[in-house]
């Protein structure tokens, strides 16, 4: 069965779908059998990956991506008819929490993942908003003992008192933050728009380091 990493947060804008494409490409380059389930109603991932270069032509490996913007469709995709078929299933999830609708989805992601990853600016307004989604991933942990889950911090600048304080403001929430960051870098919009990794936008940038950073930190720390 492959390794599902679910990556979630109930607001809008906070870089689920650039932590997502970036971190399934990534997983595709070293080899892996990878698919990318976006449950995202807006289809952001999927638009992304209709903008690239198809693998053959582009010479380096992209993900399969699909569609799964229901519970349904999020539990058919980490089934094992479908899941078995792959290493990593990535699933770049909805806004939303709350019951109904994308809540739903969030809800199917949260259950079928074995690592939650909750993208996160250093801003008061990301944290608030965040905090009903880190309860609803604690009492998942508390009744069944999983998923995994870990907060990635986005758009970070390590000259800023927010970015060196957010790690505090993150314990208070429960569950621990990745080491690896993902910084404020034109190349992560650059790679979305044009439906690329931002390796292939920067070859050895710093924003392809972090990407590998935080795939090397998943697999030591969560996935050995």
């Amino acid at each position: 069965m492959a390794y599902v990493i679910a990556v979630l947060n109930q607001k809008g804008g906070a870089g689920k779908t650039t932590v997502a494409t970036n971190l399934a490409t990534a997983y595709a380059r070293r080899g892996r059998r990878v698919l990318l389930a976006d449950s995202d109603p807006q289809g952001t991932a999927r638009n992304w990956r209709s903008a690239g270069p198809n693998s053959g032509d582009h010479g380096k490996a992209f993900p399969d991506v699909v569609g799964a913007d229901t519970a349904e469709a999020v539990q058919t995709v980490t089934g094992p008819e479908v899941a078995a078929a792959f290493d990593v299933v990535v699933i770049d999830g909805p806004p939303g929490v709350s019951k109904g609708g994308p809540g739903e989805v969030t809800v199917a992601a949260l259950k079928a993942a074995d690592l939650v990853l909750i993208p996160v600016r250093p801003s008061g307004a990301d944290l608030w908003a965040t905090s009903d989604l880190a309860e609803l991933v604690r009492a998942r942990q508390d009744a069944t003992g999983t998923p995994d889950a870990a907060f990635v911090v986005m758009q970070a600048d390590s000259r800023t008192n927010v970015a060196k304080e957010i790690g505090g403001a993150l314990e208070e929430l429960g569950l621990p933050a990745l080491d690896a960051r993902c910084g404020f870098r034109v190349a992560y919009t650059k790679a979305l728009g044009k439906g690329l990794a931002v390796e292939d936008v920067k070859p050895g940038g710093k924003a392809a380091g972090e990407i590998e950073a935080i795939l090397d930190e998943i697999e030591t720390r969560f996935h050995a």
